[in-house]
């Protein structure tokens, strides 16, 4: 209870202090000084609140500005105990790093090259939990994790109270690691917050010598974290030909509703308040009854094959289908499972659906904005749009099986790449963007900014919890105002995975934050960049 305290300057509470100088010379200090390659950082923290009980309420999270974020937010979240039992803490902590030790061990890490294990135990005063026994299995704990570790094992013990407060029980913690064979350090911050910060830039210093890596041994050096289709078969297939195939016929495979096959088109509805649905609707074309779909795919990705896709109708004279309207483009798993417009094909709609209201939102969050008005009141802006999605559905009246293939319309213009869910930002490593621009009241502005910005600003606004990213598409102009038309976007949620395979969680969110570089249609729309919005949290305390 102690730690509510008001007595540190420039804190609200002992518990803000704590969790201050944590962020601000323990965190920014490693990410302002010593940023490796990839923007990743060796070190995982996880952080233990005593109480009655312990509780992990940030587990084995990698060093970034998000990490920074949440650690300034905590102390507005939660109240500090009357209580602070030592040993449910320690039990907490041996847990985590036995597991993680086993882990290493089992994957061939010898002992001599295991990375170092650093724990800060930060208290006010005496433990609640001070009995002859609880004394007893203190030494154990302390013991064990020290006889497994040894020199691998850091043991920071902080006290946080005023001259006279009991820190006997911290100083007698240090002396047991020290005994066997861990280094163990203890330090009496006293209630300035120059001493806290102080101690956690000593800290981090020491850290950066021991730094070593956490992310898993089986990658590469240069390789970031990624999410594959494990256990998964991909389809045997050979792409489309390519270049002067005029007048040639490329093989399809064709589809009519009758005696043979039923098929269903589907449109996939957003409901509002997460809620979706799938309509019947007809055929694109009056009087198509079937469908051809080429057999080659023209295009794939991590989790889909893209096929020429076109409706057929019956011909009167010839007696046979022949295609009907305009050219779309079919997707299927490029992996061998189960695609029915459920099983497969909803998660992508449900992506799309999600990321076309938040489009909207944005569209009229630009139109609103003064600075990103164009200065040639002919034209406007840029909207963006993602495609709508529709299911054919066909069962096999005999075998009773169940097909899907995901109709949309095909893009116009050069497909591009502008960003990805693995970190890939169009032109940033060359440093160079589209040459296309748009004179706006804010200056000269590259068209692609404003999709770069659309996966800024839906992180301000859904909170920090999901970007929308993975965006792709054309750039159309045939209009009177350009547009660019998206598809495939990917949605990553802190909580995830929420929106299917290519959700990747927050590590999809911190590669967002890691390669984001902010322009003036960002600025137009009052985003502060990335590492700015983070570090403000500072003012909470």
């Amino acid at each position: 209870g102690s730690m509510r305290n008001p007595d540190v300057n420039g804190f609200v509470s002992r518990s803000h202090a704590a969790y201050g100088t944590l962020a601000l010379d323990f965190i920014s200090e490693q990410l302002d000084s010593n940023p490796n390659k990839y923007g990743l950082f060796a070190e995982s923290v996880s952080v233990i609140e005593m109480k009655d009980t312990a509780k992990a309420v940030l587990q084995m999270e990698p060093f970034d500005w998000i990490l920074f974020d949440r650690l300034c937010r905590r102390p507005n979240t939660t109240r500090p105990s009357f209580h602070g039992n030592y040993n449910e803490s320690l039990k907490c902590v041996e847990s985590m790093i036995f597991d993680e030790y086993t882990k290493l061990a089992e994957d061939g890490v010898e002992h001599k090259d295991m990375p170092t294990f650093s724990i800060v135990f930060l208290s006010d005063g005496r433990p609640s939990d001070c009995t002859r026994a609880d004394t007893e299995q203190r030494t154990t704990l302390l013991q064990n994790l020290t006889q497994l570790l040894s020199s691998k094992l850091l043991f920071y013990a902080m006290g946080v109270g005023a001259n006279g407060a009991d820190f006997g029980v911290l100083s007698s913690m240090v002396k047991i690691v020290n005994e066997n064979g861990g280094e163990g350090q203890f330090v009496h911050a006293g209630l300035s917050a120059v001493a806290l910060s102080s101690t956690f830039s000593d800290i981090s210093n020491t850290l950066t010598t021991h730094r070593t890596t956490l992310l898993s041994s089986t990658k590469g050096a240069n390789n970031l974290p990624t999410d594959n289709a494990a256990g998964k078969t991909k389809k045997d297939f050979t792409m489309r030909e390519t270049g002067k195939i005029v007048g040639k016929s490329m093989p399809v495979e064709t589809y009519i509703h009758g005696k043979e096959y039923t098929i269903k088109r589907f449109r996939f509805e957003n409901k509002g308040a997460q809620r979706f649905s799938w309509r019947d609707v007809k055929f694109a074309n009056h009087g198509a009854i079937g469908f051809e779909k080429e057999i080659h795919p023209f295009g794939k990705g991590s989790e889909r094959l893209a096929f020429r896709f076109s409706e057929v109708m019956f011909d009167k004279k010839t007696k046979i289908a022949k295609k009907t309207g305009k050219t779309m483009v079919a997707k299927t798993s490029i992996h061998i499972e189960k695609e029915t417009k459920e099983d497969f094909h909803e998660d992508f709609c449900r992506v799309q659906s999600v990321s076309q209201d938040l489009a909207e939102k944005f569209n009229d969050a630009v139109r609103k904005a003064p600075s990103l008005a164009a200065a040639d009141k002919a034209t406007r802006p840029p909207e963006l749009q993602f495609m709508l999605c529709h299911v054919y559905s066909y069962t096999n009246n005999v075998t009773k099986e169940e097909k899907a293939l995901l109709v949309e319309k095909k893009l116009p213009g050069k497909f591009t790449k502008y960003n990805s869910n693995n970190g890939y930002v169009k032109g940033a490593k060359e440093g160079v963007t589209d040459t296309r621009t748009i004179e706006l009241e804010c200056g000269k502005v590259p068209l692609e900014d404003f999709v770069q910005a659309f996966s800024h600003w839906v992180y301000v606004h859904s909170n920090h919890n999901l970007i929308v990213c993975d965006l792709q598409g054309v750039l159309n102009e045939e209009g009177r105002y350009p547009i660019f038309q998206l598809t495939d976007p990917a949605i990553c949620t802190r909580k995830g995975p929420r929106y299917g395979k290519t959700d990747m969680k927050i590590n999809g969110i911190r590669n967002f934050c890691r390669t984001h570089r902010c322009g003036l249609v960002c600025k137009g729309l009052g985003l502060k960049c990335i590492p700015s919005l983070l570090k403000d949290r500072r003012t909470m305390h």
